[in-house]
């Protein structure tokens, strides 16, 4: 009783929603994150004794004895150890994040992200978090990526209502944007398949570029009205992503990869030409120095341009959602007659691609917005004009990657060899142009984000764990078109 104990204090509870029994190792080690017990332990796993997790529910404090107004949190330390620690109220507490696209690959994973990170007792990121959506306004949110049905899919799933906002009616965004006065804009709306962009051109144009210019003239005359009322807090930084698509690969610029935040654009498609656009709607009207920013970050203003390249999702539940995934689709059960009868699909194996989990750049994402809350990004100023780049490291192209993805299936190579065939020509042909090789430098953006140091650096996840993610459930996961 700790009530007796002079050594014991009661700090607060917790509730748990239910037990589970673990079946086999291979479950046991796949949750080592989350019950971290060292295998080497006599809690490790055993086949001479049932083994159970339990789910955490809610838990809280009881009143603190500390008579000042500092909140105690509690960080988990190893297994069943926390270290009680005094939680600082930095301005990030209270903030409101406002994403755009919530219903697309990258607005998932940050708004889940942002989500979990806010709910978490231990954690110190307590944010407002608003996703917006125009069409689709509820999505699915894994707890950490897809996960085939079982007895626990529940716990790890959750359907998440968005708030409906046509960026295209600027009345209503301007409204939207005065009713929820946002901190931060992560802006990740936007038609992003070139070929798709070619078929409904002016549409497009006005989402990927008009859409962002009106975002950030609100930006500007939220801050100007603030600065008017003497508010404190600045106006909403706007965080607009962008594409490697904005080079060409050296064709006709001469200039090569890997790229610099810097480095001479010259898009090749309408779809690069109109992301390169909204970067710069973004930089002319948030960055040039006025009264009202020149003092906003090193780099003189609150538009952030963020480039990544070919991304691809850990949760999705359609192919077609990735052309890093869209090539699996011939091995699809409905797609097994089909291609006995027709010519074999060819696959690009000309142009090298680093495909990069949304997880992981929504991870940078988060950083970053930490940082800006608290003043303290860029952590070194830069001459990149507010553009970073965020990329994985691992390069493939796409014939090689589909070998990669059937392999983690055991597909067999006779059906890979019936199915597909690589295709070296060149450029795809009857299709939007495309540059070869886009290769983004990020070393700006881990310098900005003070990553610098050999312990410091951020770790991407590896292109076999994330296919192996991606397509966790194949083929039963995946709709039959």
């Amino acid at each position: 009783d700790a009530s007796t104990h002079s050594l014991l204090k009661r700090k607060g509870w917790c509730t748990f929603t239910k037990s589970f029994r673990y079946t086999s190792r291979e479950q046991f080690e796949a949750d080592a994150e989350k019950h971290l017990v060292d295998s080497s332990s006599d809690y490790g796993w055993s086949e001479e004794r049932p083994m159970y997790g339990w789910v955490v529910g809610s838990c809280d404090f009881y009143a603190c004895d500390d008579k000042s107004n500092d909140e105690l949190i509690a960080e988990r330390r190893m297994r069943s150890l926390f270290e009680l620690t005094k939680k600082c109220h930095e301005d990030l507490d209270g903030a409101t994040i406002l994403i755009t696209g919530a219903s697309g690959m990258l607005g998932r994973a940050l708004h889940r992200l942002l989500l979990d990170s806010s709910s978490s007792p231990s954690s110190s990121s307590k944010y407002t978090i608003i996703g917006t959506g125009n069409t689709r306004l509820q999505v699915d949110h894994c707890s950490e990526y897809f996960s085939p049905a079982t007895s626990d899919t529940e716990s790890k799933q959750k359907t998440v209502q968005l708030h409906q906002l046509n960026l295209l009616d600027f009345d209503d965004t301007t409204e939207f944007l005065h009713k929820y006065n946002p901190d931060v804009i992560v802006h990740c709306a936007a038609e992003r398949f070139p070929d798709a962009f070619e078929t409904k051109l002016e549409e497009s144009m006005k989402l990927n570029v008009e859409s962002t210019r009106h975002l950030a003239r609100e930006c500007q005359r939220l801050a100007e009205e603030k600065e008017i009322a003497n508010n404190k807090k600045a106006g909403p930084y706007l965080i607009y992503i962008s594409t490697s698509y904005v080079f060409d690969g050296g064709i006709t610029s001469k200039e090569y990869p890997p790229y610099h935040p810097n480095s001479k654009v010259n898009p090749l498609n309408n779809y690069g030409r109109s992301k390169w656009e909204g970067e710069c709607a973004v930089r002319d009207i948030l960055n040039n120095r006025t009264p009202t920013n020149e003092k906003e970050g090193a780099a003189g203003g609150r538009g952030i341009v963020l480039r990544v390249p070919l991304l691809y999702g850990e949760d999705c539940c359609d192919l077609s959602e990735s052309p890093a995934l869209d090539m699996m689709k011939v091995f699809l059960p409905s797609s097994a007659e089909a291609a006995a009868h027709t010519t074999r699909k060819k696959v690009d194996h000309w142009a090298p691609r680093f495909p990069t989990s949304v997880e992981d750049v929504a991870r940078v994402l988060q950083l970053m917005i930490d940082q800006i809350l608290e003043n303290k990004f860029p952590a070194v100023a830069s001459s990149s004009g507010n553009t970073y780049h965020v990329a994985s490291p691992h390069r493939t192209t796409k014939y090689e990657l589909m070998q990669l993805q059937t392999k983690l299936l055991n597909i067999p190579a006779s059906q890979v060899t019936e199915r597909t065939v690589e295709d070296s020509s060149g450029p795809p042909k009857n299709s939007a142009p495309r540059p070869q090789c886009t290769q983004l430098d990020c070393s700006q953006t881990w310098k900005a984000l003070g990553l610098n140091g050999v312990d410091e650096q951020f770790e991407f996840v590896s292109l076999e764990d994330g296919m192996k993610r991606a397509l966790i459930g194949f083929p039963e996961r995946f709709p039959k078109k």
